[in-house]
């Protein structure tokens, strides 16, 4: 499905019945449009907590005029990031180092599209597959434990500002052994436990054996697709926490959890 942009009449639905207290859900339904794109639009543009659709349609102009003015990532730029990767930074070091104006998104794209030219950037990353490995299996598996997805996820988060976000993953070892491992996204606070085998139950006991202690410092989980977080539910439960999941091939959203596991 093609992505348009929401038009006016949208945003004026969406004032019309989140002001009614009508979940974001029901919202989406109603407009035929993704959660998430409501969810995206709330955050985005309620300001103050009121959601004005005349106000959301100004702001919307506004960074659709602005994104046309950026310019394009210079050559020198380009060059300077694969420096560093050659040096050995990951991708979100050099987004964040300020001496280049790319995020670690177009980082990433800018190595797969080196390696299908022949190029050998993809060999200095410090995590390296020979073939990316589908974890998810198909759309309706993928969803099959009903996790929000991470466009849900708070705001603070993705600033770093507080300690309690963390990232989780498990490492595979030989046989059916695997390791939860579980970084805070602030203070880089790594936490790993054991497990016997992906199962879900074994996962679950492991995650919470890690983190109970720090149960006032754990905010929000951060999860990849796989089959071992489904009982995130009952995580949630037992911390007090809520749980995101990332979307399917984007380890960069995880950043923190992938650097540390590689």
């Amino acid at each position: 499905m093609r992505y348009t942009h929401l038009s006016q009449y949208e945003r004026y639905q969406i004032q019309r019945l989140f002001r009614a207290g009508v979940s974001i859900r029901w919202i989406a339904r109603v407009i035929e449009r993704c959660p998430s794109t409501v969810s995206r639009e709330l955050r985005r543009n309620a300001g103050t907590g009121q959601y004005r659709s005349a106000t959301a349609q100004h702001f919307s102009e506004q960074r659709r005029n602005r994104a046309s003015a950026v310019p394009r990532i210079s050559l020198s730029e380009w060059r300077r990031v694969d420096e560093c990767l050659r040096e050995g930074w990951s991708p979100d070091q050099i987004a964040g180092s300020g001496e280049v104006a790319v995020s670690h998104e177009r980082i990433y794209l800018h190595i797969a599209r080196d390696r299908q030219r022949g190029g050998s950037l993809w060999k200095s990353l410090r995590r390296r597959r020979k073939q990316r490995r589908n974890r998810c299996g198909k759309p309706r598996d993928r969803q099959r434990f009903g996790g929000r997805r991470i466009q849900e996820r708070p705001a603070i988060v993705e600033t770093r500002q507080r300690l309690g976000d963390w990232e989780g993953d498990t490492i595979v070892g030989k046989g059916r052994a695997r390791i939860v491992t579980l970084v805070d996204r602030k203070s880089g606070l790594l936490r790993m436990r054991r497990v016997a085998s992906g199962a879900s139950d074994p996962t679950r006991h492991a995650i919470l054996k890690a983190l109970k202690p720090l149960m006032p410092r754990v905010h929000t989980l951060t999860w990849d697709n796989g089959s071992e977080f489904a009982e995130h539910a009952l995580i949630d439960a037992a911390l007090g926490a809520t749980s995101f999941f990332a979307d399917p091939f984007s380890a960069w959203q995880r950043g923190s959890n992938e650097n540390t596991n590689g």
